[in-house]
């Protein structure tokens, strides 16, 4: 949806406020050409459209309903995304993004393995709000994620972990 766009602007931002730059300041040089692009193409979201029916009206019946959540991190960034996937009665299959979150990395250093951790957390996080939103008797959920430290971290019943990563696996 937006979040890909937004993100940027976020990163400028953010980028501002660790150089210390008040609000009423000019964007520095080094970001003035990365603003600009951002600011020229803010106006093109206008033409974005984005089909909000999660289901074709001719698809039938519904024999499974599934949410696929995604997640990925990076050093700048963290984020997810969650697909709705629809099986009719003939198995033909029909995928719709659903919700999209980004958020920048925080200004201080965290490891890649904890942002994958977070970015896992703000999907099961956007799993209980759409849950509670979609109409439908049974949803079967999918996580995923790329992040065997991850994986590693949920499936960990013998170890202690410190108290970021126990906070986000809990």
């Amino acid at each position: 949806m937006f979040a890909p766009f937004i993100l940027v602007g976020k990163s400028i931002l953010q980028e501002l406020c660790r150089d210390g730059a008040d609000w009423d300041d000019k964007v520095p040089e080094p970001l003035r050409a990365r603003w600009e692009r951002w600011r020229t193409d803010l106006p093109l979201l206008t033409n974005l459209k984005i089909p909000r029916c999660y289901k074709p009206e001719s698809f039938g019946e519904l024999k499974s309903v599934e949410l696929q959540h995604f997640s990925d991190a990076s050093k700048d960034a963290y984020g997810q995304c969650s697909y709705l996937r629809l099986t009719n009665q003939a198995d033909q299959i029909h995928c719709s993004l659903v919700m999209a979150k980004s958020r920048v990395a925080p200004l201080k250093p965290v490891t890649i393995p904890r942002l994958e951790l977070t970015a896992a957390l703000v999907s099961v996080k956007t799993s209980t709000i759409l849950q509670r939103e979609l109409e439908y008797d049974e949803i079967t959920e999918v996580f995923w994620t790329y992040s065997k430290v991850v994986i590693g971290y949920i499936s960990n019943d013998a170890r202690r972990f410190h108290v970021l990563v126990a906070n986000r696996v809990q």
